[in-house]
């Protein structure tokens, strides 16, 4: 049998740790009900059981390559894998919503640390040239979790209960905390750190910057308690107008602001290397990841919208995730021939031709109508996935690319978080113009109707106005959904001039020529 070459087992073996962590985003929000059920409490207390996962994962990915360079990658990462398996134990034992949100923000710190490292650890373990595999490996679980989540969520909820969404880490987690344990190379702290003083300052303005922006985000389309009405089920969510959006935001871009200013001029070992925005690979990178994230990655959450919310008849969660897995299953197929078409064809046509994809579905799903099903959007969906496995994986390889040693820690944290912060973004933005456009086309439509049919419509005893008010909420929500894809096929265009910016494959190659043969930068104990 043939022996896999130990670079790859690492990158594997990252990955598995990174799986469990991306599909705990998704595999919740189809349990949300009978978590309420069972313990007792309303829907609007329980989403915190996502809310709290969610930013417990912003706060800590800005520490965590800076605390893998102070105590060791290898240390580090089996420690938040344990404290993500330890967390979802004690999440499957909760007996009442506060602890089970406790226990989750506390899963949470652990999973969100995994993101950056798994992505260090990975590319550390190959030389440049090669780091397109690496990405690929690491990236296929967090496209593929995302599809299989709400799947794998709602049969688990149906056939053992909601516990065991939160207990079926455990095993896995335990396996791989042995794995990484025995495969992942011995380290200690980098060198370059000893004398240097803890960045106590830099670490907490981080922390509470990245939250306060993160959760300002959040909170607008959070909807708003006792808001739903029969026109308009979903409720109102809180919006641009809430004060409490701009208190968090400024607060948090206030404190961003002093951190940079203290990591760039007082700092001796910053938690966040600033200087990286010099290098050129890595801020366009990061740009295109910025766009990216805004425009197709907070449309990812509008399809199971659509489908559960607005089509008529409503899906459940399951069905839902059987509809869109095979956007997943897309994207999983691309990162896996990326590797090799990052060195042929060049990171430029790659991100190219995924963004024309891109444009091409986001067009075809901004023609939705409200008895659209799964078979129908099905083209649509793999095109999809193809067109972001084809930018998402390499432009991250990009930026990382020609970093190795204790910056790339730091430097896949500083990705990973600003890429973090632009999809509550880009989630916060689809989501209000969503809103605000169902909003207005329910308007309109009701208008209308009330014109063609008189005042009959609007008879609350009317027995056909049931079924007139649900079929005006269905096109309401359809033209909403349409309209925000609109958005997207717009904003993607933006994703086609800049990729005119990334460098092509002939400047790359010339960039990595002279590379001599790489080892993982990995020290003995």
């Amino acid at each position: 049998m043939r022996k896999i070459p130990a670079n790859y087992a690492i990158a594997l073996t990252a990955a598995l740790g990174l799986f469990m962590a991306v599909l705990d985003n998704t595999i919740v929000n189809v349990a949300l009900t009978p978590m309420a059920s069972a313990l007792k409490t309303d829907i609007s207390t329980i989403q915190w059981v996502v809310t709290g996962y969610f930013l417990a994962q912003a706060a800590v990915i800005p520490a965590a390559g800076y605390f893998s360079n102070r105590f060791g990658s290898k240390r580090i990462f089996i420690l938040c894998l344990a404290f993500f398996t330890l967390g979802s134990l004690l999440c499957g034992l909760a007996q009442n919503e506060t602890m089970l949100i406790i226990f989750r923000i506390f899963q949470g710190i652990g999973g969100g640390a995994l993101f950056p490292l798994a992505q260090a650890i990975s590319f550390q373990a190959f030389k440049p040239s090669e780091r397109a595999a690496a990405s690929a490996l690491v990236g296929i679980p967090v496209l593929l979790a995302p599809a299989f989540g709400p799947t794998i969520g709602g049969l688990l909820t149906v056939n053992f209960g909601w516990e065991y969404i939160f207990f079926i880490n455990v095993p896995v987690g335990a396996v791989a905390v042995f794995l990484a344990y025995r495969i992942f190379p011995s380290d200690k702290p980098a060198e370059e750190n000893k004398g240097k003083g803890f960045d106590y300052v830099g670490l907490a303005l981080s922390i509470v910057g990245v939250l306060g922006i993160v959760y300002a985000f959040t909170m607008v389309s959070e909807t708003q308690p006792g808001t739903a009405t029969a026109t308009n089920p979903r409720g109102d969510i809180y919006g641009w107008g809430y004060w409490g959006v701009w208190a968090f935001m400024s607060a948090g871009i206030v404190l961003l602001v002093a951190f940079a200013l203290y990591e760039l001029f007082v700092s001796k070992d910053p938690v966040l290397d600033l200087r990286l925005f010099k290098n050129y690979n890595f801020t366009i990178s990061s740009v295109v990841a910025w766009l990216s994230a805004v425009v197709v990655f907070g449309s990812i959450f509008m399809m199971p919208v659509f489908l559960e919310q607005v089509r008529v008849p409503h899906l459940s969660a399951l069905d839902a995730g059987l509809a869109l897995m095979p956007q997943g299953l897309a994207a999983a197929v691309a990162v896996g021939f990326s590797g090799k078409l990052f060195n042929t064809l060049g990171i430029r046509y790659m991100v190219l031709i995924g963004s024309v994809l891109l444009i091409f579905s986001s067009w075809e799903l901004s023609q939705l109508t409200p008895s659209t099903d799964g078979t129908t959007l099905m083209p649509w969906l793999i095109i999809r996935g193809l067109g972001f496995g084809l930018t998402a994986i390499p432009v991250q390889t990009l930026a990382l690319q020609s970093i190795s040693g204790p910056a790339l820690a730091k430097g896949s944290s500083l990705f990973n978080v600003t890429r973090q912060i632009a999809s509550s973004i880009g989630i916060a933005l689809l989501a209000t113009l969503f809103v605000q456009q169902t909003s207005q086309h329910a308007t309109d439509l009701a208008k209308s109707a009330l014109q063609t049919a008189g005042n009959a419509v609007a008879d609350p005893n009317n027995p056909v106005v049931a079924a007139a008010r649900e079929k005006l909420v269905a096109q309401a929500g359809t033209f909403g959904i349409n309209d925000v894809f609109t958005f997207v096929t717009i904003g993607t265009v933006g994703m086609v001039l800049l990729a005119f910016a990334l460098p092509s494959r002939k400047r790359k190659a010339e960039a990595l020529e002279g590379e001599t043969q790489h080892e993982p930068v990995f020290m003995a104990e």
